[in-house]
């Protein structure tokens, strides 16, 4: 038999080979299975087909009806099928199937339990392993930072890669890159010469047909790591965003390459409204003691030290003092917003202080939340806009509220709910990965999917989280590629299972008090 060709039906083995026997023993045994319960699988079937036929060659089967029964009291099955496995691979190979009863049953026995969480031989997975991208082989670390004048305007080296086209990079966040294109390797070594530094703007296809258009904002890129021997055609290299650009003008370069002049964004750190209203002769109330009361311990805030009962009431009573209530204050105080958005995630997510440190500084908290929260690239596209952390940070959570569900681009099934974001990383939830192709894939990790279908093969190939599997999932409505699922290779890692999705393929569903909104990012004063 071929091994490409699926095996023959049960019915046509019988007309040919009339390998089923119909002796009076036949009949006691189908007698009896009925009496056992339910008729064997499909999958059973034919294998006890396939070791019958094997068994017609035998010389003596003066005890084959004694055999036979005992197979069906089901005591020497197990061993039998063991034998098949050897004796027959082909059959099993292409027995149509047989891969996803296989990853069913893998399901089942490694899916997480109650007995599984509370044993004490269970391994957490170690979050640091996906922020290393140790699947891009051994990099030389580069020393140094390059950091540019605020308000400056410099020119730069703009990357474009048609799989960086749906990329929008946030300060902080890390962009791993395999480039095979020569004119781009090329830049890259120029720029590891010289200051590490080049820009990635966001772009689309114009509708015309020419050049990409390329967003208003953007932001830097510093290489830290990279591979590539120069007599190599191709490069991988890990860079970190660092600053945040407005774009004022670009040009293509003889050599295909295109440098935009930018204009570096300032950070602009804005203090408390109610802090420069606040009577500072109360400060005294707030302290613990009166060698405390001194003014820089006063200006200095920071959730641990100020977010007391007794300063609260002392904030009351100055707020009554100015022209505004407290609750006006309130809505621009930095240190605030940074508390109801970590409550946010705390609360309505599953991202948990043990497996990612949250930032606590506004600034850094900002751009943590549009790097690692399902935020589409208009909004994205925003929040780069902002010089303010205040005004990020009331942008996110006004976007957050509303985001319950996570949806299909294309047909707008439902993927994912937004309690089941977690982080198998700890740089956050969602995190940029590059595969050996070259594409770059910006993922959020889950604890549930649904609505997927999955590819029986499944790989432990070029993974982005090592000790993991992955196989492709697609949307069973559309078939669009939605992301991957990662099974354990150990029963002992935890967590077993969980799903990555692709960015390019799902968006936030947002949701309004009566009816479903979709909506433009809008100016937050």
């Amino acid at each position: 038999m071929d091994a490409s060709e699926p095996p023959q039906s049960i019915s046509d083995r019988t007309e040919i080979g009339d390998a089923v026997p119909r002796s009076a023993t036949a009949r006691k045994r189908r007698k009896h299975s009925a009496a056992k319960g339910p008729p064997p699988s499909l999958h059973t079937t034919v294998l006890r087909v396939v070791l019958r036929c094997s068994m017609d060659d035998r010389p003596d089967r003066r005890d084959e009806d004694d055999e036979e029964e005992e197979m069906d009291d089901g005591i020497p099955v197990m061993e039998h099928l063991m034998r098949l496995e050897d004796l027959f691979p082909v059959h099993l190979a292409v027995y149509p199937g047989r891969q996803e009863e296989d990853e069913e049953l893998y399901d089942l026995q490694d899916s997480p339990s109650e007995e599984s969480e509370g044993d004490a031989t269970a391994e957490m997975y170690d979050t640091t392993l996906p922020s290393r991208h140790e699947y891009l082989g051994e990099t030389e670390e580069l020393r140094g930072r390059t950091v540019q004048e605020e308000n400056e305007y410099i020119s730069l080296p703009l990357l474009q890669h048609s799989s960086l086209m749906n990329l929008v990079l946030v300060p902080t966040q890390t962009l791993p890159l395999s480039i095979f294109q020569p004119i781009m390797v090329s830049m890259l070594r120029s720029v590891i010469l010289k200051d590490r530094t080049f820009g990635i703007v966001h772009s689309k296809a114009s509708q015309d047909g020419q050049l990409p258009e390329l967003a208003k904002y953007g932001t830097t890129a510093e290489i830290y790591e990279y591979q590539g021997e120069e007599v190599t055609p191709s490069m991988s290299i890990k860079a970190k965003g660092r600053q945040r650009f407005k774009v004022v003008s670009t040009h293509r370069e003889s050599t295909g390459l295109t440098v935009a002049k930018v204009q570096i964004l300032p950070e602009i750190q804005m203090g408390s409204p109610f802090e420069m209203m606040r009577l500072r002769s109360l400060d005294k109330l707030t302290l613990p003691s009166h060698e405390d009361a001194t003014e820089r311990r006063a200006h200095k805030r920071d959730l641990d030290s100020v977010r007391t009962s007794n300063c609260w009431r002392v904030r009351r009573r100055n707020a009554w003092l100015t022209s505004w209530p407290l609750w006006v204050y309130n809505q621009y105080d930095d240190l605030l917003l940074v508390q109801k958005l970590v409550n946010e995630l705390m609360d309505n997510t599953m991202i948990k202080p043990a497996a990612v440190t949250l930032p606590r500084d506004p600034q850094e908290l900002s751009h943590w939340a549009a790097i690692n929260l399902p935020l589409d690239n208009s909004h994205r596209l925003f929040l780069l806009s902002l010089n303010t952390p205040t005004q990020r940070l009331k942008y996110i959570l006004s976007v957050l509220t509303k985001c319950k569900k996570l949806t299909c681009v294309h047909c707008g099934s439902v993927i994912g709910d937004y309690a089941d974001i977690f982080s198998m990383s700890v740089e956050g939830p969602q995190g940029t990965f590059v595969n050996p192709g070259g594409y770059v894939h910006e993922m959020l990790t889950l604890t549930k999917a649904g609505n997927l279908t999955y590819n029986p093969r499944r790989s432990t190939e070029h993974s982005w989280f090592p000790g993991y599997a992955w196989t492709i999932a697609s949307c069973s409505s559309c078939l669009l590629h939605i992301g991957w699922k990662f099974t354990a290779t150990t029963r002992k890692l935890k967590p077993q299972k969980f799903y990555g999705l692709t960015r390019s393929a799902v968006k936030a569903k947002l949701v309004g008090d009566e009816e479903d909104v979709e909506e433009e990012p809008l100016h937050i004063i």
